[in-house]
């Protein structure tokens, strides 16, 4: 796999152990004597901690930043050159849409957690039509992170050359890449986008529809993600997208990711994650087994994966998580389910923001 793949899902992972690992050091969670100790900017009257933490640390020329707490008290959120219609891609958080859309197609009886693939989905007689949906919402089924045929291949190193998007397959194609697989180690933990986007057109096919559609119906409207979308097509890129950039400020065109929809294709604003937040606080989400954990995941992360979600257990407290990286963008959404507090980070640069919003949760969240 090429630099693009290799060094995006580094930062996946690294970012889950640094979420973990950050909370195990924290001990019992008290929040950090100075998050913003390292900025020399003064704090106005007007503004709350939050906000002076949240200026000094997106105060690069091209950063876009939203950022929530969720607290006991409401939510603070904070923009950086940004509003509530700011419009950011959330990456991988994608996925935690798909798994929920999972737990609400087993509750309804559509599928059934170890249903094969290929009930769904025309596999034909290959190794991908054997895994079972439970282990692609759980990152266990085998299937490789993205499809190893030599023209994926191929566009992934293009892209890191070129800060491209190899990544624009129609349902066909992503369908027939599969059916291409072989399945390594079923069972074991492979963070899998690929999986997760075959998990949600799969899904699509047992309510008979299209996965847009489906997310639409059963996630977005009923949650309130009033300006959530499915970006398939540049044409369906929003106006009010807030342009991607890496981390030295160059400019980067928007992900478009075609049928990897399900994985990595929802765009949305801090209201949308807000709404989301809630849900799983004390809302729609608060009793779906998609937070719950479903599965260990061993080796790679010291976490449990619930249903696309990742839960990390510490003796004070649980934070449920979710982080998303695409090419100019990170996000991270960060749930302590007992004490009521979520924390959200948005932002139009190609960096891990899963610090930040560990440290905005520990420290300004009823703080």
């Amino acid at each position: 796999m090429g630099t693009f793949g290799t060094d995006r899902f580094r930062r996946i992972a690294t970012a889950g152990v640094l979420v973990a690992g950050m909370l195990a050091l924290a001990g019992c969670f008290a929040s950090p004597a100075d998050p913003v100790a390292e900025s020399s900017a003064a704090a106005t009257d007007a503004e709350s901690g939050l906000e002076r933490d949240v200026r000094t640390t997106f105060d690069q020329p091209w950063e876009r930043a939203a950022v929530a707490v969720i607290d006991g008290d409401g939510t603070e959120a904070i923009f950086v050159e940004a509003d509530e219609t700011t419009v950011y891609e959330i990456g991988n958080i994608s996925m935690a849409l798909t798994g929920e859309l999972f737990a609400i197609a087993v509750e309804r009886g559509e599928v059934a957690p170890d249903d094969p693939l290929g009930a769904y989905l025309p596999l034909g007689d290959t190794p991908a039509s054997g895994v079972t949906l439970r282990s692609l919402a759980t990152h266990s089924s085998g299937l490789p992170r993205h499809p190893t045929d030599a023209a994926t291949e191929a566009a992934i190193d293009e892209a890191a050359a070129t800060h491209g998007n190899p990544f624009s397959y129609t349902l066909d194609q992503l369908i027939e890449l599969a059916r291409l697989e072989t399945v390594t180690d079923p069972g074991q933990s492979l963070y899998s986008e690929f999986g997760a986007a075959l998990l949600g057109h799969a899904l699509a096919a047992a309510a008979r529809t299209d996965y847009e559609s489906l997310l639409q119906e059963r996630v977005l409207s009923p949650l309130g993600m009033e300006g959530a979308i499915v970006v398939e097509t540049d044409d369906e890129v929003p106006s009010e997208h807030a342009g991607g950039h890496y981390v030295d400020g160059a400019e980067v065109e928007p992900t478009v990711v075609g049928a990897y929809g399900p994985a990595l294709g929802v765009t949305a604003t801090l209201p949308d994650l807000i709404a989301l937040a809630e849900a799983v606080l004390d809302g729609a989400m608060s009793d779906s087994a998609a937070i719950d954990p479903a599965s260990e995941t061993g080796g790679q992360w010291p976490t449990s994966v619930g249903y696309l979600w990742e839960v990390q257990e510490e003796p004070a407290r649980t934070i449920t998580y979710t982080l998303g990286f695409t090419n100019g963008f990170s996000a991270a959404l960060l749930i302590d389910r007992d004490a009521g507090h979520a924390s959200i980070v948005l932002v139009n640069s190609d960096t891990d923001v899963s610090e930040y919003a560990l440290r905005y949760l520990n420290a300004f969240a009823d703080g």
